[in-house]
């Protein structure tokens, strides 16, 4: 599957894609981080994710394209 380059990423923007726990996922480019909801043993919480320049051993998220957020996913609700 091809993915787009972190260079074309649009800071704040929403994105169709593909990990292990998402489908869409909002860019953070000051962290370098792509943030999304995750849903575990019943509980749903804020979970951040590589683009695939980023990491090649653990789960990342293979971006598609641009997209309309589903929900809001904001970036300052993190535990750290």
């Amino acid at each position: 599957m091809n993915t787009l380059n972190k260079a074309d990423l649009i800071h704040g923007a929403y994105y169709k894609g593909e990990c292990r726990n998402a489908e869409e996922a909002r860019w953070n480019a000051e962290k370098q981080l792509f943030y999304y909801w995750r849903t575990k043993w019943g509980a749903r919480f804020l979970a951040t994710i590589h683009h695939p320049e980023d990491d090649e051993i653990y789960d990342v998220f293979v971006v598609e394209r641009l997209c309309d957020a589903t929900e809001e996913i904001p970036f300052d609700r993190l535990p750290y």
